[in-house]
């Protein structure tokens, strides 16, 4: 703890600085470079266009997503935000595909629609990403995987905020490399929505929103369904998919305090073709996942003081040889036809297998917080307690007593584990001027681990009213999730004294906004220590979680949006631009997962005006993933050796018209039908074509 704690010196701090500044410019000088020419080309048609025509003036976009609320003008951090008209004009279906046109953001999907997807920010991996929604922690302590599964569509959301690099101080644990907050809409009209959609692949699904407000006390609640019989054409398509969200929020104001409660169930079942290995495809998952919250908060004329409280049940069954394809004879699944037979040779590598994976995890956490206000800032204090369980016949320590699985006649949990976590923190934020600060830190206990401390400091200085510079030191941690720990498989293991990974991050950069031009550049850095990876030596074929990998992860950003005045036939474009490189230092074992990140990614958008109430949205994104992974012939039944990731660019669209209570859209996803890998063997889907309508109704 001394150690840390040495590093806020203001000698320490300028060493650190030195050397990280130093070896970042020199290694990443030339992407900045090409990275800043069109920055300064948009910059420079801004005052051009400003001095010919009245642009839109922006408003000030208010970031939630932080212990101090704050303006984004302000804030020392990068934080992208994406709104409601944003949303609307986006041509995809899912909260995944919404954050996909986000340079800093890796999507890596399994399958479509957001039957799974990993979601990584500036380098690190699925498990280092916090996913909230509205405020409220949504990450799954058996894995990373089920993150992004929350009860809610895209006609629920009403704003996004992402902070990119670490978020341990605003966040508490976990926020290793960065945090989404899923904003639902805050609806307070009487109002009726609903939409319906279709599309190849039998695709169809539809949607309702019903909100009311009866004096003081609102109400919103919303449906969503969605299906496809899958996007693969061969003879093993197992890319099928039925999702079902229900969310409910209302708030209630009132004298002693205001409270708001929300609730949501998801369920999914789709096929998992080839998910986690390619020898055997017809692979099938379904997940249901229940949450609910209650926040109030009490405002003062200085203070505002918060309580959170929140429940996430998650359960998932995970069928290897999925039920409807195979059937299971003794110790063995073989083909559920009449004709088929064991056949020797195949099955043997899996005897293992004696039944589906299933899985049971409860998250609960609560939250108390003052912010208030005096002469010298604005200060927040706070403790969180979160409670993490885990049922399992695969992950965590054996039961004396084996349960049943709730809904599966067949199932028996055999294992369990559960852990306790107490977060304590405090941040200050101060202006003197030009110059804005803010600094805190966050005090982590828990019960299997031992004491990890996260600080950190921001500092934002104004050049001009409309030109800032900014530069901040933030440490991380994150902890091992139940599979790190006690996953056991026929090549993988998992590591029950695995400790806490944690990073010191460092970024630097500038922030321009005027008029409808808003943009910024900075560069990163990120020393992590005690990584934890999936690593094996160059003689074995067994991959074992181990905190062996020290990770240097070198970044730059660019980002520019412009908006025109309301009477141009361009209503927006925007560019970004994220540029990744990783070094490891781990002896002489081999990574799995560290090393398997976008280098590049580039994304431009464009929406524009086609004909009075038409108008199109165009996203063009450009990724370069660096690694490789083991190519499987399933015709031949073997590895045919390692294979890189082909860079692909890809082309979305969406044509819109729309009135004040009707839109109708029609979207093209990868429009030029290109072939590409996100995932190992995984084919993505080629150009989609997608048609609905929507319609808002006050009653």
């Amino acid at each position: 703890m001394n150690k840390k704690l040495l590093i806020f010196k203001k000698t320490e701090i300028f060493k650190h600085w030195k050397n990280t500044a130093w070896s970042t410019f020199s290694s990443i000088g030339k992407h900045i470079i090409i990275s800043a020419l069109p920055l300064a080309y948009f910059t420079a048609s801004a005052f051009t266009s400003a001095a010919q025509t009245d642009t839109l003036q922006m408003q000030e976009v208010r970031i939630n997503s932080s212990r101090i609320p704050t303006i984004y003008s302000e804030t020392a951090r990068i934080i992208y935000t994406i709104d409601k008209k944003e949303i609307e004009a986006m041509p995809v279906h899912s909260l995944q595909g919404l954050i996909e046109y986000v340079a800093s953001v890796d999507v890596r999907q399994r399958g479509s629609e957001g039957v799974q997807a990993d979601i990584n920010i500036r380098g690190g991996n699925f498990d280092q990403t916090l996913i909230l929604l509205n405020g409220f922690k949504m990450n799954d302590v058996q894995t990373g995987h089920h993150n992004m599964n929350l009860p809610v569509e895209i006609e629920n959301i009403e704003k996004i905020e992402i902070l990119e690099g670490p978020g341990n101080r605003i966040f508490g644990i976990n926020a290793y490399s960065g945090a989404i907050n899923f904003i639902t809409d805050n609806q307070t009209a009487k109002q009726l929505q609903a939409g319906i959609f279709a599309g190849q692949h039998n695709y169809f699904g539809g949607n309702i929103n019903i909100s009311h407000t009866y004096k003081k006390f609102s109400n919103y609640l919303s449906a969503s369904y969605k299906k496809s019989d899958g996007y693969l054409t061969d003879s093993i398509n197992d890319t099928d998919f039925r999702i079902l969200n229900i969310f409910y929020r209302n708030r209630l104001n009132t004298k002693v305090a205001n409270f708001s409660l929300q609730a949501g169930y998801t369920y999914k079942s789709f096929g998992a073709n080839s998910f986690y290995t390619p020898k055997y495809p017809w692979q099938y998952e379904e997940t249901k996942t229940s949450f609910a919250a209650l926040k109030s908060e009490k405002q003062g004329t200085h203070y505002k003081i918060t309580h959170r409280i929140s429940l996430r049940r998650h359960q998932d069954r995970f069928e290897l040889f999925r039920e409807d394809r195979y059937k299971h004879t003794g110790k063995y699944f073989i083909d559920g036809t009449d004709t088929a037979k064991y056949i020797p040779g195949i099955y043997e590598a899996w005897n293992y297998y004696g039944g589906h994976n299933y899985h049971l995890t409860y998250n609960f956490g609560t939250e108390l917080k003052l912010n208030f206000d005096t002469k010298i800032g604005k200060s927040a204090i706070g403790a969180e307690y979160s409670y993490a369980e885990i049922k399992s016949n695969v992950l965590g320590e054996p039961l004396e007593n084996p349960e049943n699985v709730p809904g599966e006649p067949n199932g028996l949990f055999t294992k369990s584990k559960s852990r306790k976590n107490i977060n304590l923190y405090a941040e200050h934020l101060v202006k003197f001027n030009k110059l804005t600060i803010s600094g805190g830190a966050s005090l982590n206990l828990d019960e299997m681990f031992k004491r990890n401390f996260s600080g950190g400091i921001d500092l934002s200085y104004a050049l001009t009213m409309h030109f800032r510079t900014f530069a901040s030191f933030n440490q991380s941690v994150r902890l091992p999730t139940f599979t790190d720990l006690y996953y056991d498989g026929p090549t993988n293991k998992g590591n029950p004294d695995l400790q806490p990974e944690t990073a010191l991050n460092y970024e630097v950069g500038m922030k321009y906004f005027n008029r409808g031009l808003h943009s910024n550049i900075s560069v990163f850095r990120r020393n992590g220590k005690n990584t934890i990876d999936w690593v094996r030596l160059s003689d074995t074929v067994d991959w074992q979680a181990q905190n062996i990998t020290e990770l240097q992860v070198t970044g730059a950003e660019l980002s520019v949006n412009y908006a025109f005045s309301p009477n141009s036939v361009v209503n927006n474009i925007s560019f970004s631009y994220a540029y990744t490189n990783i070094t490891k230092q781990s002896s002489n074992y081999i990574s799995k997962y560290a090393l398997d990140y976008l280098k590049h990614k580039a994304v431009l958008s464009l929406n524009h005006k086609l004909y009075k109430r038409f108008s199109a949205n165009w996203n063009i994104r450009y990724e370069n993933r660096n690694g490789s992974y083991s190519a499987y012939d399933l015709k031949t039944k073997t590895y045919t050796g390692e294979k890189e990731y082909k860079p692909y660019i890809l082309t979305d669209v969406r044509f819109l018209w729309r009135s004040k209570k009707i839109e109708i859209f029609a979207d093209a996803s990868n429009l030029f039908n290109v072939k590409y890998h996100e995932f190992g063997n995984i084919l993505m889907p080629g150009r989609w074509i997608k048609v609905g309508i929507r319609m808002k109704l006050n009653y």
